[in-house]
């Protein structure tokens, strides 16, 4: 691990913890505010700057705190637009969880450093055509419609509305995709039509969608600053007994034993349940994915190469390419339900999905070629380390 990744898991843990940190002399500046640039905490860097001295260049601390500022401005605003949106749903009389994000900022000593991209919420399916009225009533236009996630964009704010949070397996372990069909039946009841999940179901989410992410492509810093500030948040208040329970059920054990070694080591994390703890040289390996691509895994990292780590030995890089390309009727049916009870529509599903994604003929090509030239030795060290950690 580098000393610009021991440095930010270091600020972020002051951060989290609110306490004072020390300036560190032998830290590169520039690449440290790359580092946070790229997981989306530039904000949190730039606090810390401002409240106490770390940085030594004058210019920098400015331009940071301004960044700090920024950051407050903006993720306020947000805030206060989702808030609006959240009372436009209660009047429309529509059922919706709030989740992820937009909850767990509120575990952060400053709501407002944690920043999002977009924010998620669920409806009922059969909420789905009320709330598409709604939005476009109010001025949203729609992004995507890849069933089951619907996102709208109005200026600067960005909604990803749910009618299922797991919309593909982490793996072929466990029916996760089934399992998360009954967040219904953890959701609670706050106020009007707002619901939040159990924080015991919130967690397993969380989990589980940073698998999901991990495995993919792979996930920021940001996500285990998440869990960590859950866990400060929560401490032992929680039904730990339940949630193992439903950890092994979900074949996440060993997975979990990872992030909690991980956010324990980078942010004074504790974990209220014994858990085995991975090799030093394997969480030195996964903070090294995880630091060196960004926030969503993708930073200076073909996507080809998180595509071929996901498959088996035995499947060819040609039928991998043709695979992502054409998609089989069960795996595109989760994003266009008319194929359920449909199948022949394939092709049109897959003109459909191709018109969607709005990539051009290069980047298919460009996808293809790094199929076929991918280094392996690089693929099969990804596909180990995954093993490693559970997944």
């Amino acid at each position: 691990m580098n000393c610009e990744y021991q440095y930010l898991h270091k600020l972020l843990c002051a951060y989290l913890q609110e306490y004072e940190v020390k300036s560190n002399l032998d830290i590169d500046w520039q690449k440290l505010i790359h580092l946070a640039h790229i997981h989306n905490v530039l904000g949190i860097l730039g606090y810390m700057t401002m409240k106490y001295p770390i940085c030594p260049d004058e210019n920098l601390r400015r331009s940071l705190r301004q960044i700090c500022l920024n950051t407050i401005s903006v993720y306020t605003n947000r805030a206060n637009k989702m808030g609006v949106l959240i009372q436009q749903l209660n009047q429309a009389g529509i059922d919706h969880i709030l989740m992820k994000g937009y909850i767990i900022r509120e575990y952060y000593p400053v709501p407002e450093m944690r920043t999002f991209g977009d924010i998620d919420f669920v409806i009922r399916q059969e909420d789905r055509e009320k709330t598409h009225a709604l939005m476009l009533g109010l001025g949203y236009q729609p992004k995507n419609d890849w069933e089951p996630v619907y996102s709208y964009v109005r200026e600067d704010e960005f909604y990803e509305i749910h009618s299922d949070i797991m919309e593909v397996d982490v793996s072929d372990k466990a029916d996760y995709k089934g399992y998360f069909r009954q967040m219904w039946t953890y959701a609670q009841l706050m106020e009007g039509h707002t619901y939040h999940f159990t924080p015991e179901f919130h967690f397993l989410y969380l989990i589980a969608h940073l698998a999901k992410h991990v495995q993919s492509a792979g996930a920021g810093i940001r996500m285990y600053l998440d869990i960590a500030a859950f866990l400060q948040h929560f401490e032992n208040t929680l039904n730990w007994d339940f949630i193992q329970k439903e950890l092994h059920a979900l074949k996440l054990e060993v997975f979990t034993d990872t992030i909690m070694t991980a956010v324990e080591e980078w942010f004074g994390a504790t974990c209220p349940f014994q858990h085995q703890r991975p090799e030093p040289a394997v969480m030195n390996e996964f903070c090294n994915f995880t630091m060196e691509a960004g926030i969503f895994g993708k930073y200076n990292r073909e996507t080809a190469i998180n595509t071929l780590k996901r498959e088996s030995d035995h499947k060819s890089r040609f039928s991998t390419f043709v695979s992502r390309a054409f998609p089989s009727a069960e795996t595109i049916k989760t994003r266009y339900t008319y194929l359920q009870d449909k199948p022949w529509l394939l092709p049109a599903a897959w003109v459909h999905r191709f018109i969607k994604t709005k990539r051009s003929f290069i980047v298919h090509a460009h996808e293809a070629h790094v199929l076929m030239t991918a280094d392996g030795e690089e693929v099969r060290r990804l596909q180990t380390l995954m093993q490693k950690i559970g997944l």
